[in-house]
C-alpha cells in the first residue's frame, strides 16, 4: 500500500508532501519520491497523517448504555442503574455493543483500546473482525467469583494473537478482596500480562479504604505487592503526595479520563504532580455510559482546559504536552510502536484538512488544531496495514447502527 502526498505529523511537526509505503503490517519507507507497482494507492493530498491513537481506558460494550443513566454520582449510578442492567447482559448484547464501539473508534482515528468488561471472548472475536487492536481484560469482582475461572482460558486462547492482547482486570479495591487481587497479580505475572484496575476514583473510595484497611487504595495495593510497571491504573484522582510518590516508584501507568471524571463530578486528577514525579500518564475516555462518547480528541481538549482552570494557569498543559500524553505516553504504557516512522506498526489515520475548524492552518505545527479545534474529519483509518475506513466509508456501518439500536431496546425492556 502506498499513501501519496500526505502531510505527516512527526514529533509534533508537520512534514509536507510525503509518501508512506506499507508492506504487511509495517511502515517500510517514508519519502517524497516513493513508488509502488501493483499496490493499493491512497491519494492523501490535502490530508494530515497522524499516528494511531490509543484509548487507554474504556468499557467498549457500554456504548449500548449511552445516555441510559446520566447526571448521577458514581456509586448510585453503578448500584442503581449500571450493575442491574449489566446483570441482564448476554453475549449478543456484547457483540453489538462492541461492534458499535469499534465503529466509533474507527471513525475517530483510534486504532487500539484498553478494555475491561464482561464476555471477553466475544469482545475479542468482534474486535478482530472489525480490525482493531486491543488490550482486553475480563473484569473480576468478588460478587462474581465465576469470572476468575474464565480469566486463564481467555489468556491462553488469545495470548499469541497479533491484534488482541489479553490482560487481567480486577475491578477495584472496593470490589475485590485481597485474595482476588493476589490471584489477579499472580496470573498476570505467570503470563507476563498487564493488570488493569480502577484506582482512587472518588473520595468515598479512599475514605472507605482507610476505614477498612487503615491505608489509602494506593497504600493498600502497595502493601500487598500489587503495584508494578505492568499496572494500568484508571482515574487516580484522589491521591496523597505519598500515593503519587508510590505510583512513580512502582512505575505504575495512569489512564486519565477527564470527561468521565467531570461528568460524574468525581474530581480533577493532580496531573501536574503525577507528571512531575515521573508517573507515565496516558488518556482514556472511560465507557460511553459515563462520557458519553469515545472521542480521544475531546478528551485531549478537556484535559488541557480542566488542568489550566484548576491551577489558574493558562500556560500549563500546552497542546504539545497533551499530544505527547495522548501518543508517546500511551505507546510507552502499552509497549506499542505506533509512531509515524520507518519500521513502526502501520496504525495511522488520515485527517481531511479541508474543514472550517482547520482553517487557517499553521505552516509547520498542527498540534494546536488537533487538541483544541478538532470536530471530526478523519477520512481514512488503517490498522496493522489494513484499511478499515476509506473516504469516510466503513463497510457494514448501516447494519451495525440498526442492530445496535435493536439490541439496546431489547436489553432495557427485559
Amino acid at each position: 500500500m502506498l499513501i501519496k502526498g500526505a502531510s505527516l505529523l512527526q514529533a509534533g511537526e508537520v512534514i509536507r508532501d510525503q509518501n508512506v509505503l506499507i508492506e504487511d503490517n509495517r511502515i517500510i519507507k517514508i519519502g517524497r519520491s516513493l513508488k509502488a507497482e501493483d499496490d493499493e494507492i491512497i491519494d492523501a493530498k490535502g490530508m494530515l497523517a497522524i499516528p494511531g491513537l490509543i484509548n487507554g481506558h474504556t468499557h467498549l460494550a457500554m456504548t449500548l448504555f449511552r445516555g441510559y443513566a446520566d447526571d448521577m454520582k458514581l456509586m448510585p449510578w453503578l448500584e442503581e442503574k449500571i450493575w442491574p442492567l449489566e446483570a441482564k447482559l448476554t453475549p449478543k448484547d456484547i457483540q453489538w455493543g462492541v461492534k458499535l464501539g469499534c465503529l466509533e473508534l474507527i471513525r475517530l482515528g483510534v486504532t487500539c483500546y484498553n478494555d475491561m468488561y464482561y464476555f471477553m471472548h466475544e469482545t475479542a472475536e468482534v474486535t478482530r473482525e472489525m480490525g482493531l487492536r486491543a488490550i482486553l481484560s475480563g473484569v473480576l469482582f468478588d460478587m462474581r467469583p465465576d469470572l476468575m475461572n474464565e480469566a486463564e482460558p481467555f489468556v491462553r486462547r488469545w495470548k499469541d494473537d497479533d491484534l488482541i492482547r489479553p490482560a487481567i482486570g480486577p475491578h477495584a479495591v472496593y470490589t475485590c478482596s485481597e485474595e482476588t487481587l493476589h490471584k489477579a497479580r499472580d496470573l498476570a505475572e505467570k503470563y507476563d500480562l498487564m493488570l488493569h484496575i480502577h484506582l482512587s476514583e472518588t473520595k468515598d473510595e479512599v475514605d472507605r479504604s482507610i476505614d477498612e484497611h487503615g491505608k489509602t487504595p494506593v497504600e493498600y495495593l502497595d502493601s500487598i505487592g500489587f503495584l508494578s510497571e505492568r499496572v494500568i491504573a484508571a482515574h487516580c484522582i484522589w491521591l496523597s503526595p505519598g500515593d503519587i510518590s508510590t505510583l512513580a516508584r512502582r512505575k505504575v501507568n495512569v489512564a486519565h479520563c477527564s470527561i468521565s471524571n467531570h461528568k460524574l463530578a468525581s474530581g480533577i486528577a493532580p496531573l501536574d504532580k503525577l507528571l512531575s514525579a515521573g508517573v507515565n500518564v496516558c488518556l482514556g475516555t472511560d465507557g460511553a455510559s459515563s462520557n458519553n462518547n469515545l472521542d480521544l480528541f475531546q478528551e485531549m481538549k478537556m484535559t488541557a482546559i480542566a488542568q489550566k482552570c484548576a491551577h489558574f494557569k493558562p500556560d500549563l498543559f500546552r497542546a504539545e504536552d497533551i499530544w505527547k500524553i495522548a501518543t508517546e505516553n500511551a505507546y510507552a504504557a502499552f509497549d506499542l510502536d505506533l509512531r509515524l516512522q520507518e519500521g513502526s506498526l502501520a496504525d495511522l489515520s488520515l485527517i481531511d484538512l479541508k474543514k472550517p475548524w482547520f482553517c487557517p492552518r499553521p505552516l509547520t505545527n498542527a498540534v494546536s488544531h488537533l487538541v483544541y479545534s478538532m470536530l471530526g474529519g478523519v477520512d481514512t483509518t488503517i490498522v496493522n496495514g489494513q484499511v478499515l475506513m476509506k473516504e469516510g466509508i466503513i463497510p457494514g456501518e448501516e447494519e451495525i447502527l440498526e442492530k445496535s439500536q435493536e439490541q439496546f431496546e431489547d436489553l432495557v425492556t427485559r
